[in-house]
């Protein structure tokens, strides 16, 4: 647990840095865990003169470990928020997958309905007879738009693993269509309606999901499944690795 004068001298030292002169002022708001600090910039000489830069980051400063922070120009309530809800989902995905996650645009609290609404109405008619669950409206509604690289077998030149070496999932709303016919052919197969979140691009393939919240890979090959819900099928999705038949589950 640290206090406030040490959250201001750190504060201070990440104000400073790669700056020259002396330590520029820094405003603290505190919170149930911690402080966002921001810069302060002085006046303007000139108020008739647009400013040399708009918008700079803020910094977290944790009050139980000390750990900073860096986050975007925005409010210190909503730097505030976003952080409560970043701490809140820690375990909800493993290290790796939540680095690509946050990398492509996602964080905890993400909605992106309107844009999800929006392609919706556009698409009406390809989705036509489809009908969308409550688990895939809320997969797109906090994943929608992200495009999700995959990582690729062992590398023995680097000794790991390269992310993008493997295939990209691109999650709906995406830069181009929306292709159901895949999905039309699961249904009636297994009885079983799904609606499509997304695409992969081995194949390429759909990325469906049912009205229970399990995830299925629509491959010309065959079809394959993701996982029970939306969190194991992006783990499944960023990893990559065997998938388990469609066919064999118990319907």
């Amino acid at each position: 647990m640290i206090s406030r004068d040490e959250a201001l001298a750190r504060a201070r030292d990440w104000a400073a840095a790669g700056r020259p002169g002396g330590t520029p002022d820094v405003e603290l708001y505190e919170f149930d865990l911690g402080w966002v600090a921001s810069r302060t910039e002085p006046q303007p000489t000139d108020p008739t003169r647009p400013p040399a830069s708009t918008g700079s980051p803020t910094l977290v400063v944790d009050r139980r470990t000390g750990e900073v922070s860096q986050w975007p120009s925005l409010s210190a309530p909503d730097i505030a928020a976003r952080y409560a809800a970043h701490r809140a989902a820690e375990g909800r995905f493993p290290d790796d997958v939540r680095q690509v996650l946050e990398q492509a645009g996602w964080y905890p609290g993400r909605d992106v309905r309107a844009a999800v609404d929006h392609w919706l109405s556009r698409f009406a008619a390809e989705l036509d007879g489809l009908d969308c669950p409550p688990t895939a409206r809320a997969a797109l509604d906090e994943f929608g738009g992200l495009r999700l690289p995959q990582f690729g077998l062992y590398d023995d030149s680097t000794g790991g693993v390269n992310l993008g070496g493997g295939f990209t999932s691109h999650l709906h709303p995406t830069q181009g269509g929306v292709t159901t016919e895949a999905a039309r052919v699961f249904a009636e197969e297994h009885d079983n309606p799904v609606f499509p979140i997304g695409n992969n691009e081995d194949g390429p393939a759909e990325i469906v999901v049912d009205a229970d919240g399990r995830v299925f890979m629509l491959h010309w090959a065959d079809d394959f499944y993701l996982g029970p819900d939306i969190d194991t099928a992006l783990v499944n999705l960023v990893r990559g690795g065997r998938l388990p038949e469609a066919d064999d589950l118990e319907w």
